[in-house]
């Protein structure tokens, strides 16, 4: 009996916080009592609501046995995943202490979250333990909204817009609720639903909350919206550094550059040595184009560090490709080396148990976040996922992004299993995949923003292979494969690779639309050629604008239309215009457009007669669209995979004579071209026609090549040879120490 009155103390101090949330004392005692019984969870949570009140409590919060409170990805963070091992014995647990504490609030509703994750959502047991939760919450709404937070990082978006469409009429309003209900209806493809839940969530006063929201609405692409969030912010809070370097940001990511140096500059006149400031202001030299400047500045910040593991390695590793003064080797080389700390720091042996045959159905996973609209990822890989043969493979999509659109459901429905991995860091995404058994697990994003290299330094499954994502060897050992094809990765550049060589028998991309753009309306006979670019400003090296120098003045009268995001800004377009007139060239003779929607983009193709391809770093998905709009192509097939995507598209589309081996013969080829601008603007039609009958669109035969391709890979595992280069529709090279034999 007195165990009893002791045990209902906990539910005493919860009819107290009903009084008033703001009680740091009740909460500090919640913790210890929580702690006393050895309910970790409870206690954590507690415990971080007293040190939001009062953070000079921590370190005798530090003191209780609660386990790893403060750590965003354990404890009670858990029951925002889609599954959890131990869910059932747990759930036994609390209802043990619930008969025991029945006014105990929080109890109740990780009972509820807990047995829905069992499958017994529908069971009277559950709706009891959410009804009971509802009953004793110290302020209305707070069950359905942590019951919709946990399902919507779970992946089960309609169950949240369930748990929070409860909240709409509760006063005052929860603007937190209706920021995650914005979210999930967002994932369900209700946009308009979706955009008044985020208007709700905008009245809030709270510059906090409003950070949290538009760094939350800007992730969905809504970027407009998000700085009139930031913005209402810095009326209630006008010297916020944390505000403005978020402004800041957000106008770094739309390339409105002025604003962004801007905004910078205020920040440190408030705090001088601000160091996310002053970073970014020396890395906006890559915004205006300057390859050069940006690689220094990037590795400045990465030794300043002083963390070998820091996500900066990949930014030093990417912005390698750009440099036209860097040999590929030495590129190469420098990609290891940012590898090296990372591998050392999460090399661990992991057994698998995956049934080691050939005949059998493969899981492939893939990881990724960049499943959306115009992102190179979704382009290519979409129309994969909705032609695979299910019957070959099991395909699970590992989802480690924020942003949902129709491109992301498509994707979603197309494959068999789809977890949304976001909230997982490296270790648990990787003992996740370790747990799902999947045979093949396929890097998308190498060292582009939102990679989890750290789950392949992990190793997560017996075979990892890297695809499409990032135009380059990672350097990751632990990476056994890159999927590439016979020019972007050929047998004699195999040292300039971590990676063995898995080579399709065409090019490693295939062009398979999944939206409609019509041709454009031909250019008037008599025109002057235009030649043209839409690839990105820092892709237009000292060496590129030389080039296309030369170019123009063999063509005289011939203009050069460059388009992109940071042309809208007047700072690049100055640097460029200053560029070209060091080569000759009169700004007369620029059209320079800054960014629009891709229709219109598309659609813009029709203002130019030959896109010229920049290096080292070629075009890749804008290379394609010129080709699908009817613009042929020049490039110059360079030293390394970067620098030799415009060599496989051509030779792939049966057009070799617009690749040219060095810079003279890269001017002869647009001259060549330029001589019969009629033919060319008339020859709009026929050019898609001959890309469509190309393997270059041939998505069925692609797609076969590579589910072929996979099972090589498998294969080779199996049979723990020591191949280092396989390819489908010809022969397999393999390498042993040092020699090279040739097999079927």
């Amino acid at each position: 009996m007195k165990e009893a009155v002791h045990n209902n103390d906990i539910a005493m101090l919860w009819q107290q916080l009903r009084q008033s949330l703001a009680q740091v004392g009740i909460w500090f005692e919640l913790a210890r009592s929580y702690a006393e019984r050895g309910l970790a969870w409870q206690g954590g949570y507690a415990a971080r609501q007293a040190l939001r009140l009062d953070p000079s409590l921590l370190s005798q919060l530090q003191d209780l046995d609660l386990g790893p409170w403060q750590d965003s990805k354990s404890g009670d963070a858990l029951l925002g995943g889609a599954s959890l091992a131990d869910a059932a014995v747990l759930a036994q647990q609390f209802a043990a202490w619930v008969d025991q504490c029945r006014g105990d609030w929080l109890s109740w509703l990780y009972l509820a979250r807990l047995q829905e994750m069992t499958g017994v959502s529908v069971t009277a047991s559950t709706q009891q333990s959410l009804q009971q939760a509802q009953a004793l919450e110290p302020v209305a709404g707070e069950t359905l909204h942590w019951m919709g937070v946990w399902r919507l990082n779970a992946g089960d978006e309609q169950g949240a817009i369930t748990a929070l469409s409860g909240l709409l009429d509760i006063r005052p309003v929860r603007y937190g609720s209706m920021m995650f209900l914005g979210e999930a209806l967002l994932r369900a493809g209700n946009n308009v639903a979706a955009e008044k839940a985020f208007a709700r969530a905008s009245l809030s006063n709270n510059p906090d909350f409003l950070l949290t929201l538009s760094n939350r609405v800007f992730a969905h692409n809504y970027w407009q919206e998000a700085i009139e969030v930031l913005q209402k912010a810095i009326e209630l809070r006008p010297d916020d550094v944390p505000i403005l370097l978020a402004q800041a940001k957000i106008y770094w990511e739309v390339y409105d550059l002025s604003r962004a140096q801007e905004i910078c500059n205020k920040v440190l006149e408030l705090e001088a040595d601000n160091k996310d400031a002053t970073y970014m202001l020396a890395a906006l030299s890559g915004r205006f184009g300057d390859a050069r400047a940006h690689m220094e500045a990037v590795q400045a910040e990465y030794e300043a560090c002083g963390n070998p593991q820091s996500r900066l390695a990949s930014s030093v590793a990417m912005v390698s490709l750009y440099c036209d003064d860097l040999p590929t080797a030495e590129v190469a080389d420098l990609h290891r080396r940012m590898c090296a700390p990372i591998e050392a720091a999460m090399s661990q042996k992991t057994d698998f148990s995956n049934s080691c045959t050939t005949k059998r159905r493969l899981r492939v996973g893939f990881v990724t976040g960049d499943l959306h609209r115009q992102h190179p990822v979704n382009i290519f890989m979409l129309p994969v996922f909705q032609h695979y043969a299910h019957e070959r493979l099991e395909i699970c999509i590992y989802h480690t992004g924020t942003m949902h659109d129709e491109y992301t459901r498509k994707a979603r429905d197309c494959v068999d299993h789809w977890i949304e991995a976001g909230e997982l860091d490296d270790t648990a995404l990787q003992q996740t995949i370790v747990r799902d058994k999947i045979d093949i697990l396929i890097d998308l994003a190498g060292h582009t923003t939102s990679h989890r290299l750290g789950v392949f330094a992990l190793r997560a499954a017996p075979v990892q292979a890297t695809f499409l994502g990032y135009p380059h060897s990672t350097g990751l050992s632990t990476i056994d494969w890159l999927i590439g094809d016979r020019i972007v990765s050929p047998d004699e550049h195999a040292h300039l690779f971590s990676e063995g060589l898995a080579q399709l028998p065409d090019s490693v991309f295939c062009w398979a639309s999944v939206d409609d753009y019509p041709l454009p309306a031909a250019r008037p006979p008599d025109a002057a050629v235009v030649f043209g670019s839409f690839n990105n400003v820092m892709k237009l090296s000292p060496k590129t604008i030389a080039v296309w120098a030369q170019v123009l003045r063999a063509v005289p009268d011939s203009q050069l239309l460059l388009k992109a995001p940071s042309l809208r800004d007047e700072a690049t377009q100055a640097r460029i215009k200053a560029m070209f007139a060091e080569q000759g060239i009169a700004s007369e003779r620029l059209q320079l457009r800054g960014p629009c929607g891709l229709a219109a983009m598309m659609q813009e193709y029709g203002d130019i007669d030959i896109a010229l391809d920049p290096m080292p770093y070629n075009g890749g998905t804008t290379t394609l669209q010129a080709l699908w709009m009817g613009v042929p192509v020049v490039a110059l097939a360079g030293g390394n995979f970067v620098s030799r995507m415009g060599a496989s598209f051509m030779t792939t589309l049966g057009q070799p004579d617009w690749v040219a081996a060095d810079e003279d013969g890269y001017v002869d080829a647009a001259v060549r071209l330029a001589r019969d601008r009629v033919a060319l603007r008339s020859g709009r039609a026929a050019l898609r026609a001959q890309m469509m009958a190309s393997p270059l669109c041939d998505i069925q035969a692609y797609v076969q090549h590579l589910q072929d391709l996979f099972g090589k890979m498998w294969e080779v595992h199996c049979d723990g040879d020591n191949t280092r280069i396989i390819r489908v529709g010809g022969e397999t090279t393999t390498s042993c120490s040092g020699e090279t034999a040739k097999a079927q």
